[in-house]
């Protein structure tokens, strides 16, 4: 009897020991799964999607020129980026090219294998179910406004571990475009932003490049409150009808394609049109071409150097000797 009790005894302490070796080993896999999951941060995109990437992407593909600037200033890893003749930083032109912005090359971007693929909102939405199929997460972000490019300075700095450079930079920006605002005029010019191509012209709304700028700086936009266009959100229909009845004290006009061309016939348009000639910013000669390198593409960093070049074609008396 005592034989059988101690043997009772000997076997519940076996049991007893293989059930804490058995607790620590779930321990040990809670905290390789703890461990893994702080590895990992989930990322809302601007199509308000819910991505689980990496924390600290090592391997990241850039589909826009407009990232690349942020991500350069924030000391991103890219393995991969579009083909561009400007904005590129120096220490990512030998980074592998994609292809151009509209015309990327899907199955190469696959072939790098990316732990993270940035892709430009409107423009790249198509290739996020190829990419997902293949395990390869990537985010959607919009860039056209100032506070889109602040906001993704944040943002991608916090991605790739290094917001404290993202906000410096923010805040640089920030410090730059105050200067710039604080010293124009405290009154409200009456603008229209023109887009102009070789074949059509449409008027720019508040959430365009220079719609955006021209708030920032005070201006009161004649086509704030219009209907967007279906194809451009950022556009509204062009009306000389409208544009008459608005009367803008300036116009500002955006081209797409060959710069002199496009002004060379919209100059002859105005000489030929009395309804034109009726235009208190024709009268008065304020008639600007914006630079396409800051206004037609995303100035990205460089926005308050677009803000600037805005209020200095205006004021110019305000803003002379390079200030």
């Amino acid at each position: 009897m005592r034989k059988f009790k101690y043997r009772s005894l000997f076997i519940l302490a076996i049991v007893i020991a293989l059930s804490i070796i058995a607790g620590c080993g779930n321990q040990k896999q809670q905290m390789d799964t703890a461990d893994s999951a702080e590895n990992k941060i989930t990322v809302i995109d601007d199509l308000n999607r819910s991505v689980f990437i990496d924390k600290y992407p090592k391997k990241i593909v850039a589909l826009s020129p407009s990232f690349l600037e942020i991500l350069s200033e924030v000391d991103a890893e890219l393995i991969g980026r579009p083909s561009s003749k400007s904005n590129v930083p120096e220490n990512f032109k030998a980074i592998e090219e994609v292809g151009a912005v509209y015309q990327i090359n899907i199955e190469k971007v696959v072939g790098l294998q990316p732990d993270l693929v940035i892709a430009y909102e409107g423009m790249h939405n198509k290739f996020i179910p190829i990419l997902e199929s293949n395990h390869i997460p990537v985010i959607v972000l919009k860039m056209k406004t100032y506070e889109d490019v602040i906001d993704k300075i944040q943002s991608l700095g916090k991605v790739v571990g290094n917001e404290a450079k993202g906000q410096a930079l923010v805040e640089k920006m920030q410090k730059e475009v105050k200067n710039i605002v604080d010293k124009v005029p405290k009154e409200s010019k009456r603008v229209a932003i023109l887009h102009s191509t070789a074949k059509s012209v449409t008027v720019e709304l508040d959430s365009s490049i220079a719609g955006s700028t021209a708030k920032m700086l005070g201006f009161k936009n004649v086509a704030t409150g219009s209907k967007a266009l279906e194809s451009d959100p950022d556009s509204t229909p062009y009306s000389l009808e409208k544009l008459v009845e608005s009367n803008p004290e300036v116009i500002f006009v955006v081209t797409m394609g060959e710069l002199e061309a496009i002004k060379k016939r919209m100059l002859e348009d105005v000489e030929s049109n009395p309804a034109w000639n009726s235009l208190e910013a024709v009268k008065n000669k304020k008639i600007y071409f914006l630079p396409q390198e800051l206004f037609l593409l995303n100035p990205s960093i460089h926005y308050p150097e677009a803000v600037h070049r805005m209020a200095k074609l205006v004021y110019p008396e305000v803003f002379m000797n390079g200030e």
